[in-house]
């Protein structure tokens, strides 16, 4: 653990900004700012692609460079000293890695601009709580997107979708050196995919107190003080009926049933030491990267909150996952939801035409790990409809059914994988 001074004479520090504050103002974010190594003056402002976690992100101007200053949610992630750890490791991991081989002129980790006294980040947290800031260099010349949607033209989709898995494969060479056992997970329970099947059994039993579920919680307290929660009904009665004897249901909750084998073979071949055992992204959705507005070139892979161990495999799949659902999560109409097989096979080229550290192992496990993360993520959504959305919790104008419907969209998805699946082995044939 790195151990990080006060970026700040505790003198200095007004008295109302403790970390239970959630409200700040123009003079609080200039003093805030103000803690880090940049020239004066500062300007502050709202930013507003701030995305749905890190809600208190905000764009910094000074000496003619922008930068984004950013308090690490603590609501979410209630250790964010452990994202602050993980964010340094990779970042620096990146650094190393291309200057010893420049392999990715393109490339740009993430750079952090240190406060006064030298740290890292600015660490405010008091008796109240955690509370950390970061400020980090806004990577100029660049564009993102929230969906290949947005770009018209097919063949400018498919040269994005190629970057994308490229850049997949240059992060995680680059990271590929840090000792994953020195790092531990933000999200304590994250992908751990045999405690989501805990969950889904506390669940279909009907156990509503800790005592009914005690044999199925997790023994680790960090572990269990951030999921217990989840393996409870939070349903009326009638409700919990209704939702567990929905025939729409039925042949899904029967699907994950019998899968619970299948769904755990990341983790199986983790432990019989097939694949490496390597950090992972954690969210490697299309907007997490960054590309050169001038070339298309991917350039970075952002948003480094939810780093853990495990293998990169899964950062494939989730890419995958979501990048080939033509219909997106929340169609009901399940005919329409289908495997864009172009998309697939641009992703799986540009990351495979990249990558320099994939085991010949873990590519044949890349056309599974794509069905076992689909079907792990729908059984995370069935789950919590089931037991009364306390994890993906809904918005006001939100229907009351969602879960149900993103559940059973993930699911779909994963069987329209596994009909894709030797045509996807072909494609892996044809790159690596």
């Amino acid at each position: 653990m790195i151990q990080q001074s006060l970026a700040y004479d505790p003198s200095e520090r007004p008295s109302h900004l403790t970390s239970f504050l959630n409200a700040y103002t123009d003079e609080d974010l200039q003093w805030l700012a103000g803690r880090f190594d940049i020239p004066e003056p500062i300007t502050v402002e709202p930013f507003p692609d701030r995305g749905n976690i890190n809600l208190h992100t905000y764009a910094v101007h000074a000496g003619g460079c922008e930068y984004l200053l950013q308090k690490v949610n603590s609501e979410v992630f209630t250790m964010p000293h452990r994202v602050m750890t993980a964010m340094l490791a990779v970042i620096d991991a990146q650094s190393a890695a291309l200057q010893a081989d420049g392999s990715d002129p393109v490339w740009e980790p993430i750079r952090l601009i240190r406060t006064h006294s030298g740290a890292p980040y600015l660490d405010l947290s008091d008796d109240h709580g955690p509370s950390v800031w970061r400020m980090m260099v806004r990577i100029p010349g660049v564009v993102s997107y929230k969906s290949l949607g947005e770009i018209s033209d097919r063949g400018a989709q498919l040269a994005l979708a190629e970057e994308i898995g490229r850049g997949t494969a240059i992060y995680s060479d680059l990271t590929s050196s840090i000792d994953p056992t020195a790092i531990a997970g933000s999200l304590p329970g994250y992908r751990d995919t045999a405690l989501y099947y805990r969950q889904f059994h506390s669940v279909m039993a009907g156990n509503r107190t800790l005592d009914e579920s005690w044999e199925l919680l997790p023994t680790d307290p960090t572990v269990r003080a951030g999921t217990e929660l989840h393996f409870l009904v939070a349903l009326e009665d009638e409700e919990f009926l209704a939702r567990t004897t929905d025939p729409d249901l039925a042949p899904f909750i029967e699907l994950v049933q019998e899968r619970e084998p299948f769904t755990m073979g990341l983790w199986t071949a983790l432990s019989d030491r097939r694949i490496r055992h390597t950090l992972i992204h954690g969210d490697t959705k299309i907007e997490n990267f960054l590309f050169e507005a001038g070339s298309g070139r991917v350039k970075a892979l952002v948003d480094l909150d939810t780093i853990m161990p495990f293998t990169w495999l899964a950062d494939w799949g989730d890419l995958q996952r979501s990048m080939v659902n033509v219909a997106g999560e929340k169609e009901r109409d399940l005919s329409k939801v289908v495997v864009d097989r172009e998309v697939y096979e641009a992703v799986t080229r540009g990351f495979l035409q990249a990558s320099k550290e994939v085991t010949q192992e873990e590519v044949k496990m890349m056309v599974f790990a794509v069905q076992a993360i689909t079907l792990e993520l729908g059984l995370r959504f069935l789950t919590d409809y089931l037991r009364g959305d306390t994890y993906f919790q809904l918005g006001p104008n939100d229907p009351a059914d969602l879960n149900k419907v993103r559940g059973m969209v993930q699911l779909t998805l994963y069987r329209r994988l596994v009909e894709f699946g030797p045509e996807a082995e072909a494609m892996l044939e044809r790159y690596r």
